[in-house]
Parts: C-alpha cells; sequence; structure tokens
C-alpha cells in the first residue's frame, strides 16, 4: 500500500438505499476529506447520491480505477463487497464507514468518523489483506463470463425446490458429487456469510484457504471441506439433475447455468486490502456480531 501521508486523490463507493442517511454522511465525509486531499473521485453510478461540489469528479468506473489511490465504502457488508469488485484487483485499499446492521467488514461508526480517521491518518492502523476468487464460466470448452468474489461462489436452484446434481474436481481430481440444494465455495472472509447459514465454519479472514460447503444435501455423510487456497476447484453442472441452476456470486451477481456448464475456482495473485482502525480484533467482532459469551 502507498504510504497513505502520500496519497492525493480517494473515492467514495456509496450504498444506494436509505439514500437520505447514506448522503448526509457522505456530505460530512466529504468535507473531512476534502481538507486532507486533493480531490475525491465517485463513479457513474453513485452519481445522483455523492455530494456536489468542487474537488468531486463523476468518472466512468475505469478512470475511478485509475485516479483513486484509497477508497471509503459508506454502506454496509453489501456496499463494501461492491467496493471489493471495483478495487480489489487494481490493489486500492478500502476503508469501510457502516451504516449497516450485522457487519463482519464495516466497523467505523459514522457518529465518530472522524476520530478514528484522525488516527489511521496518522499511520495508526491495520492492513489485512484477504483472498479473493476469480470465477470463469466455461460453456462448450469456451469462456463465457469472468468474475470475482470476495465473500462466496453459490451454485444452486433458482425458483424451484427441486434436486441439483453438482460434480466437483480439486485440481482435476474428482472429489464428489453433489446431490441437494447446492453448493456454495466460500473465502475465509465469506466463512461469516452464507456459509455460515448453511453450517460451514468460521475461518479467520487473512488465511489462505477456501471453503466448500454443501447446501441442504440429500446424505449425511457430506460435510464442509477446507481445501489450501492454491487449488483450482471446477463444478459441473451434470445431466441427472439440472433443473434451474444459477451461480451467483457475491449475492450480487446471477448468471444461469446450463446442462454441461463448468464454474472454474480459483484465488486470484491480488488481495483484497482492507485499512483497518489500530484496536481491530476479529474475535471481538465475531463475540459481538454472534452474541457469543464473553468474560467480564
Amino acid at each position: 500500500m502507498k504510504d497513505i501521508q502520500d496519497i492525493q486523490c480517494v473515492g467514495l463507493i456509496l450504498k444506494h438505499t436509505e439514500r437520505d442517511k447514506t448522503q448526509a454522511v457522505a456530505e460530512r465525509l466529504s468535507d473531512y476529506l476534502l481538507k486532507r486531499f486533493e480531490s475525491i473521485v465517485v463513479t457513474t453510478e453513485d452519481e445522483k447520491i455523492a455530494p456536489h461540489k468542487k474537488g468531486i469528479q463523476v468518472l466512468s468506473e475505469d478512470k475511478f480505477r485509475q485516479q483513486c489511490e484509497l477508497a471509503f465504502s459508506v454502506g454496509g457488508d453489501g456496499t463494501l463487497l461492491k467496493a471489493c469488485h471495483i478495487c480489489s484487483e487494481y490493489d486500492i485499499p478500502i476503508i469501510g464507514i457502516n451504516l449497516g446492521r450485522l457487519g463482519f467488514l464495516v466497523e467505523i461508526s459514522p457518529d465518530n468518523f472522524a476520530e478514528h480517521l484522525n488516527k489511521i491518518f496518522q499511520n495508526r492502523y491495520r492492513l489485512e489483506e484477504r483472498i479473493i476468487l476469480e470465477v470463469a464460466l466455461y460453456r462448450n470448452d469456451q469462456a463465457v463470463d469472468r468474475f470475482i468474489a470476495c465473500n462466496d461462489v453459490a451454485i444452486r436452484n433458482k425458483d424451484t425446490v427441486r434436486m441439483l446434481e453438482l460434480d466437483t474436481q480439486i485440481d482435476s481430481t474428482f472429489l464428489n458429487t453433489t446431490r441437494g440444494d447446492g453448493l456454495i465455495v466460500s473465502t475465509p472472509t465469506g466463512s461469516t456469510a452464507y456459509a455460515l447459514a448453511n453450517g460451514g465454519p468460521l475461518l479467520e479472514p487473512t488465511m489462505n484457504a477456501m471453503l466448500l460447503v454443501p447446501i441442504c444435501p440429500h446424505t449425511l455423510s457430506q460435510r464442509p471441506l477446507v481445501v489450501s487456497s492454491h487449488k483450482t476447484i471446477e463444478v459441473t453442472v451434470t445431466e441427472s439433475y439440472h433443473s434451474d441452476a444459477v451461480v451467483a456470486i457475491d449475492g450480487q451477481a446471477t448468471r444461469n447455468l446450463e446442462l454441461g456448464d463448468r464454474v472454474n475456482i480459483k484465488c486470484l495473485p491480488h488481495k483484497l486490502k482492507l485499512v483497518q482502525i489500530e484496536q481491530h480484533d476479529y474475535f471481538a467482532t465475531l463475540r459481538t456480531k454472534l452474541m457469543w459469551s464473553a468474560k467480564p
């Protein structure tokens, strides 16, 4: 990460629901940032929500990536995932301002962001690097789509409750056939999301590992599996049970799957870079969010 003292241009990525609240926080945050940086950039997607004042530029997503050196996500975990999709492959670090509820990724409150950001800009922060996934969809042995995933890749039925059958290979070696509602391939970051709801284990977020979690499998012997981040996972929709299969990326992008389609999943060389407050404690976050008991 570039020395935070040398950064000149920062970006805002904004939540699109609860617009009044988002706009109010974005106004205060932009006033604070314009005192410290030469310019602020926003994408055309966020133009209607962003503050309109001197020093703020509206850019295409590509130009945003070229100019932005540090991004601020104003919203919940979903907004931060959107920021990850924009920034991660360009090694742009992200700071999250939390407007959401059950947030595992974003912890700085809009009520006292200046206090925390003052410390960050004095180099009192922690930089967490987390793996992200590259997801390629193959049809008739041709790559037809590509995504990145910071949380998870879910292969499941779209609108029906019929069983789905999926063949999984790891590094071209057959692992198993999943019969059930689908399969989740998760990063450690995503282990507190859809994977957790389906009985998967929690992984410390900076681990170099991937998690495979079956969704409602039709056999009790099928269990979540943790594999190295150096592996390549390939999931194929089989002929026996196809139904209305889809692949969902971070719960944000969805593509229909056809019979024989292959979903290829591996880790990118780039990592998600999260700027955390100095006293950030992942295990304290787990205790709070999951309401675990704690010693006084």
